[in-house]
Protein backbone atom coordinates (compact mmCIF):
# COMPACT_ATOMS: atom_id res chain seq x y z
CA UNK A 1 0.00 0.00 0.00
CA UNK A 2 3.17 2.24 0.95
CA UNK A 3 4.25 1.79 -2.88
CA UNK A 4 0.47 2.70 -4.03
CA UNK A 5 0.40 5.67 -2.16
CA UNK A 6 3.72 7.27 -3.49
CA UNK A 7 2.45 6.38 -6.81
CA UNK A 8 -0.88 8.72 -6.10
CA UNK A 9 1.11 11.34 -4.22
CA UNK A 10 0.96 14.48 -5.24
CA UNK A 11 -1.48 14.21 -8.74
CA UNK A 12 -2.56 17.38 -10.71
CA UNK A 13 -4.48 17.20 -13.58
CA UNK A 14 -2.76 18.50 -16.71
CA UNK A 15 -4.75 16.79 -19.50
CA UNK A 16 -3.32 18.34 -22.61
CA UNK A 17 -4.07 19.42 -26.35
CA UNK A 18 -4.71 15.89 -28.41
CA UNK A 19 -1.86 16.51 -30.84
CA UNK A 20 -0.63 13.99 -33.31
CA UNK A 21 2.02 11.41 -32.25
CA UNK A 22 4.74 12.58 -33.78
CA UNK A 23 4.19 15.99 -32.23
CA UNK A 24 3.50 14.58 -28.90
CA UNK A 25 7.23 12.84 -28.73
CA UNK A 26 8.33 16.21 -29.99
CA UNK A 27 7.25 18.16 -26.98
CA UNK A 28 8.01 15.14 -24.59
CA UNK A 29 11.72 14.83 -26.09
CA UNK A 30 14.33 14.47 -23.64
CA UNK A 31 11.76 14.72 -20.71
CA UNK A 32 11.83 10.43 -20.45
CA UNK A 33 13.24 10.35 -16.93
CA UNK A 34 10.32 12.37 -15.81
CA UNK A 35 8.03 10.33 -17.71
CA UNK A 36 5.79 7.32 -16.28
CA UNK A 37 2.49 5.91 -16.87
CA UNK A 38 0.30 4.20 -13.73
CA UNK A 39 -2.23 1.32 -15.42
CA UNK A 40 -5.09 0.68 -12.52
CA UNK A 41 -7.36 -2.67 -13.23
CA UNK A 42 -10.55 -2.73 -11.99
CA UNK A 43 -12.19 -5.16 -10.51
CA UNK A 44 -15.89 -5.59 -10.38
CA UNK A 45 -17.34 -4.49 -7.08
CA UNK A 46 -18.34 -6.78 -4.93
CA UNK A 47 -21.93 -7.29 -4.44
CA UNK A 48 -21.76 -6.90 -0.60
CA UNK A 49 -20.20 -3.59 -1.49
CA UNK A 50 -24.13 -2.36 -3.07
CA UNK A 51 -24.99 0.34 -2.14
CA UNK A 52 -23.08 1.36 1.03
CA UNK A 53 -21.18 4.61 1.30
CA UNK A 54 -18.13 3.25 2.17
CA UNK A 55 -17.90 2.00 -1.38
CA UNK A 56 -20.36 4.09 -3.21
CA UNK A 57 -21.07 8.04 -3.47
CA UNK A 58 -24.81 7.98 -3.08
CA UNK A 59 -26.78 11.10 -4.44
CA UNK A 60 -30.59 11.55 -4.68
CA UNK A 61 -31.72 13.27 -8.43
CA UNK A 62 -35.50 14.20 -9.14
CA UNK A 63 -37.21 12.80 -11.41
CA UNK A 64 -40.24 12.82 -13.80
CA UNK A 65 -43.61 12.28 -11.65
CA UNK A 66 -45.74 9.70 -13.08
CA UNK A 67 -48.02 12.11 -14.70
CA UNK A 68 -45.22 13.81 -17.07
CA UNK A 69 -43.77 10.86 -17.43
CA UNK A 70 -47.07 9.50 -18.86
CA UNK A 71 -47.25 13.01 -20.79
CA UNK A 72 -44.37 12.54 -22.91
CA UNK A 73 -44.98 8.60 -23.85
CA UNK A 74 -48.34 9.06 -25.08
CA UNK A 75 -49.23 12.80 -25.77
CA UNK A 76 -45.69 14.43 -26.72
CA UNK A 77 -44.50 14.51 -30.76
CA UNK A 78 -41.32 15.02 -31.09
CA UNK A 79 -40.81 17.77 -33.68
CA UNK A 80 -44.28 19.60 -32.60
CA UNK A 81 -42.05 19.88 -28.79
CA UNK A 82 -38.93 21.70 -30.92
CA UNK A 83 -41.46 24.25 -32.33
CA UNK A 84 -42.73 25.03 -28.48
CA UNK A 85 -39.21 25.06 -27.39
CA UNK A 86 -37.88 27.10 -29.95
CA UNK A 87 -40.79 29.43 -29.17
CA UNK A 88 -40.44 30.21 -26.26
CA UNK A 89 -36.64 29.82 -25.89
CA UNK A 90 -35.57 33.60 -24.46
CA UNK A 91 -38.88 33.98 -22.59
CA UNK A 92 -38.37 30.70 -20.26
CA UNK A 93 -35.57 30.40 -18.67
CA UNK A 94 -33.05 26.77 -19.69
CA UNK A 95 -34.10 25.08 -16.28
CA UNK A 96 -38.19 26.04 -16.35
CA UNK A 97 -38.89 25.78 -20.20
CA UNK A 98 -39.75 22.02 -20.04
CA UNK A 99 -41.91 22.83 -17.14
CA UNK A 100 -43.53 25.71 -18.62
CA UNK A 101 -44.78 23.75 -22.02
CA UNK A 102 -46.06 20.72 -19.45
CA UNK A 103 -48.23 23.13 -17.35
CA UNK A 104 -49.56 25.20 -20.37
CA UNK A 105 -50.14 22.96 -22.89
CA UNK A 106 -50.46 19.06 -21.86
CA UNK A 107 -51.17 18.34 -17.84
CA UNK A 108 -54.53 19.76 -17.91
CA UNK A 109 -55.21 17.52 -21.38
CA UNK A 110 -53.34 14.41 -19.76
CA UNK A 111 -55.78 14.92 -16.10
CA UNK A 112 -58.55 14.53 -18.13
CA UNK A 113 -57.81 12.10 -19.96
CA UNK A 114 -56.52 9.87 -16.99
CA UNK A 115 -59.56 10.69 -15.50
CA UNK A 116 -62.09 9.20 -17.60
CA UNK A 117 -59.71 5.77 -18.77
CA UNK A 118 -58.17 4.86 -15.38
CA UNK A 119 -60.75 4.23 -12.45
CA UNK A 120 -57.97 4.18 -10.25
CA UNK A 121 -56.15 7.47 -11.26
CA UNK A 122 -55.01 9.59 -8.30
CA UNK A 123 -53.76 13.07 -8.86
CA UNK A 124 -51.94 13.47 -5.97
CA UNK A 125 -50.01 10.32 -6.42
CA UNK A 126 -49.58 10.73 -10.50
CA UNK A 127 -47.79 14.59 -9.73
CA UNK A 128 -46.30 13.64 -6.20
CA UNK A 129 -42.38 14.73 -6.13
CA UNK A 130 -40.08 11.32 -6.96
CA UNK A 131 -36.53 10.57 -6.64
CA UNK A 132 -34.30 8.61 -8.25
CA UNK A 133 -30.50 7.01 -6.18
CA UNK A 134 -27.90 7.26 -8.06
CA UNK A 135 -24.93 5.15 -7.41
CA UNK A 136 -21.30 6.06 -8.51
CA UNK A 137 -18.41 4.04 -7.47
CA UNK A 138 -15.49 5.13 -4.97
CA UNK A 139 -12.20 5.30 -6.84
CA UNK A 140 -10.50 6.66 -3.45
CA UNK A 141 -7.53 8.38 -5.67
CA UNK A 142 -7.18 11.85 -5.26
CA UNK A 143 -5.33 14.93 -6.50
CA UNK A 144 -2.98 16.98 -4.61
CA UNK A 145 -5.93 19.50 -4.42
CA UNK A 146 -8.31 16.61 -2.76
CA UNK A 147 -11.00 16.45 -5.55
CA UNK A 148 -11.39 12.58 -5.93
CA UNK A 149 -10.47 11.53 -9.59
CA UNK A 150 -13.27 9.52 -11.00
CA UNK A 151 -13.01 6.41 -13.58
CA UNK A 152 -14.53 5.97 -16.61
CA UNK A 153 -17.30 3.84 -15.73
CA UNK A 154 -17.19 1.72 -19.46
CA UNK A 155 -13.79 0.37 -19.05
CA UNK A 156 -12.04 -2.08 -16.49
CA UNK A 157 -8.35 -0.28 -17.02
CA UNK A 158 -7.44 3.10 -16.65
CA UNK A 159 -4.27 4.46 -17.68
CA UNK A 160 -2.75 7.78 -16.26
CA UNK A 161 0.10 9.14 -18.44
CA UNK A 162 2.50 11.81 -16.41
CA UNK A 163 5.14 14.17 -16.61
CA UNK A 164 6.91 14.82 -12.92
CA UNK A 165 7.74 18.22 -12.47
CA UNK A 166 9.38 18.62 -8.74
CA UNK A 167 7.34 16.71 -6.02
CA UNK A 168 4.18 17.39 -8.64
CA UNK A 169 2.99 15.00 -11.11
CA UNK A 170 0.90 16.66 -13.63
CA UNK A 171 -1.65 14.04 -15.71
CA UNK A 172 -1.29 14.64 -19.01
CA UNK A 173 -3.70 12.17 -20.24
CA UNK A 174 -6.40 9.81 -19.07
CA UNK A 175 -6.68 6.57 -21.03
CA UNK A 176 -9.43 3.69 -21.28
CA UNK A 177 -11.42 1.71 -23.09
CA UNK A 178 -15.05 3.78 -22.35
CA UNK A 179 -14.90 7.16 -23.80
CA UNK A 180 -13.34 8.27 -27.35
CA UNK A 181 -11.04 11.20 -26.04
CA UNK A 182 -10.04 8.25 -23.53
CA UNK A 183 -9.42 5.80 -26.45
CA UNK A 184 -7.55 8.18 -28.90
CA UNK A 185 -5.28 9.27 -25.70
CA UNK A 186 -4.29 5.86 -24.63
CA UNK A 187 -3.62 5.22 -28.00
CA UNK A 188 -1.68 8.62 -28.66
CA UNK A 189 0.06 8.50 -25.57
CA UNK A 190 1.00 4.72 -25.04
CA UNK A 191 3.07 5.33 -29.01
CA UNK A 192 4.71 8.34 -28.06
CA UNK A 193 5.55 6.44 -24.78
CA UNK A 194 6.99 3.46 -26.37
CA UNK A 195 8.72 5.49 -29.60
CA UNK A 196 10.14 7.29 -26.62
CA UNK A 197 11.32 4.70 -24.38
CA UNK A 198 12.96 3.35 -26.98
CA UNK A 199 15.92 6.07 -25.96
CA UNK A 200 15.67 5.87 -22.41
CA UNK A 201 12.92 3.53 -20.79
CA UNK A 202 9.93 4.99 -19.30
CA UNK A 203 8.40 3.17 -16.26
CA UNK A 204 4.89 1.93 -16.79
CA UNK A 205 3.34 1.00 -13.33
CA UNK A 206 0.47 -1.47 -12.76
CA UNK A 207 -2.01 -1.30 -9.91
CA UNK A 208 -5.14 -3.74 -9.42
CA UNK A 209 -8.13 -1.93 -7.48
CA UNK A 210 -9.90 -4.99 -6.05
CA UNK A 211 -13.73 -5.62 -5.59
CA UNK A 212 -13.56 -3.82 -2.01
CA UNK A 213 -12.07 -0.85 -2.78
CA UNK A 214 -8.29 -1.34 -2.24
CA UNK A 215 -5.24 -0.50 -4.38
CA UNK A 216 -2.57 -3.51 -4.68
CA UNK A 217 0.93 -2.69 -6.21
CA UNK A 218 1.68 -5.18 -8.59
CA UNK A 219 4.92 -4.75 -10.88
CA UNK A 220 7.01 -1.84 -12.60
CA UNK A 221 7.95 -2.69 -16.30
CA UNK A 222 10.09 -0.73 -18.63
CA UNK A 223 7.92 -1.72 -21.67
CA UNK A 224 3.82 -0.25 -22.07
CA UNK A 225 1.69 -2.47 -20.94
CA UNK A 226 -1.26 -2.57 -23.22
CA UNK A 227 -5.23 -3.64 -23.74
CA UNK A 228 -6.82 -4.25 -27.05
CA UNK A 229 -7.53 -0.53 -27.07
CA UNK A 230 -4.55 0.25 -28.64
CA UNK A 231 -5.38 1.49 -32.10
CA UNK A 232 -8.81 2.78 -31.23
CA UNK A 233 -9.91 6.28 -32.15
CA UNK A 234 -6.58 6.96 -33.69
CA UNK A 235 -5.23 5.89 -37.03
CA UNK A 236 -2.15 4.15 -36.11
CA UNK A 237 0.60 2.72 -38.24
CA UNK A 238 -0.28 -0.80 -38.83
CA UNK A 239 3.87 -1.56 -39.21
CA UNK A 240 4.29 0.44 -35.93
CA UNK A 241 1.04 -1.44 -34.30
CA UNK A 242 2.36 -4.67 -34.90
CA UNK A 243 5.76 -3.74 -33.85
CA UNK A 244 4.23 -2.48 -29.57
CA UNK A 245 1.97 -5.82 -29.99
CA UNK A 246 5.10 -7.52 -30.47
CA UNK A 247 7.08 -5.78 -27.74
CA UNK A 248 5.11 -4.68 -25.23
CA UNK A 249 3.63 -6.16 -22.10
CA UNK A 250 -0.20 -7.35 -22.55
CA UNK A 251 -2.42 -6.56 -19.82
CA UNK A 252 -3.94 -10.06 -20.06
CA UNK A 253 -0.82 -12.08 -19.08
CA UNK A 254 -0.05 -10.67 -16.43
CA UNK A 255 -3.41 -10.92 -14.70
CA UNK A 256 -3.22 -14.53 -15.51
CA UNK A 257 -0.17 -15.08 -13.33
CA UNK A 258 -2.23 -12.86 -10.44
CA UNK A 259 -3.66 -15.39 -7.42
Amino acid sequence: MAKVQELFSNLILDRSPAYPIGRRVQLLEGKQKDLEAIHIYIELADPSTYRKKKYFHISRLPVRSWLDSWIYENLVNDEEYEHYLEKYKGRIGPDDIDNYILAKLYRQQAIELLSKTKKSFNLDEWTKPRLRYWYRRRTNLYLKDGTELPFDSGTSVISLFILKQGHDKHILAIGAGGNSRAREEYTIFTTAFYLLGKEKPILHHLVRYDSHNTYHYIPTYQKPIITNTLGSNYELDSKLEKEMRENSIWLNDVLKKIP
